[in-house]
């Protein structure tokens, strides 16, 4: 690890155990990853990530914003029909602590059902969220408990829109353990260069041992150790 990358991994720790109740990464004793995308759906970007799932037989979550579901139904249907997990992004890309609440709920029930009518599942089923820019302050959370949403962060997010897809490698290597949170986008442009991550990190990843799953599959391990834990 480099310095930066210590830096950051005391820092996830540190808000993992200020904020429990945002998932920030998964079990370190299992040798799980999840993969997510965020500022989907989009018909050039989305169509490309998806593919690359495909060819390894990944599992992802995708972050979505309800704009753009509403848009692009289509390629809803196309991430459920692929056997992906739905979370929630936003409606509108706003940091949640500019939105006022009752505005910032109606647009989070209105992705969520927009999303659930595209793919054909219970709306209620939809609860992991990814706060825009992982802004959120202890009201956020509060009502984000209150409404029935999980917020999901991550720790492991390289800038893969910005530089080019070596350094991006690098950094996901860098930072990556088990029970690692990825985060890259499929939207705003950058799928082809996602598409080259994908098809570069996930046999590497797969060599390491490690196994891709949703985030509604990390928190159940995530349960079933504190379960395990509080039997004894």
């Amino acid at each position: 690890m480099t310095l930066i990358t210590k830096y950051l991994d005391q820092y996830y720790r540190a808000m993992q155990q200020r904020h429990p109740a945002v998932l920030w990464f998964g079990d370190e004793e299992r040798r799980e990853i999840a993969l997510t995308f965020d500022d989907g759906p989009h018909p050039q970007d989305t169509p490309q990530v998806l593919e690359m799932l495909a060819k390894h037989n990944i599992k992802a979550t995708f972050f979505l914003v309800g704009k753009y579901v509403e848009q692009h139904s289509d390629l809803v249907r196309q991430i459920h029909q692929s056997g992906h997990q739905f979370g929630i992004h936003c409606y509108r890309h706003l940091p949640f602590p500019l939105e006022n609440p009752v505005t910032l709920r109606a647009q989070l029930d209105r992705t969520r059902n927009a999303i659930a009518n595209a793919g054909g599942i219970a709306p209620e089923t939809i609860k992991d969220l990814r706060p825009p820019y992982g802004a959120f302050t202890s009201k956020t959370l509060t009502l984000l408990k209150d409404w029935g949403y999980q917020p999901v962060m991550w720790n492991n997010i390289p800038p893969h829109w910005m530089q080019p897809v070596s350094w991006t490698i690098s950094q996901i290597f860098d930072q990556i353990i088990p029970g690692s949170i990825i985060v890259l986008h499929d939207g705003h442009g950058h799928g082809t260069k996602a598409a080259q991550i994908l098809d570069i990190m996930i046999p590497r990843l797969k060599a390491q041992g490690l196994e891709f799953v949703t985030i509604e599959k990390m928190r159940e391990s995530i349960v079933k150790e504190l379960q395990k834990l509080s039997s004894l």
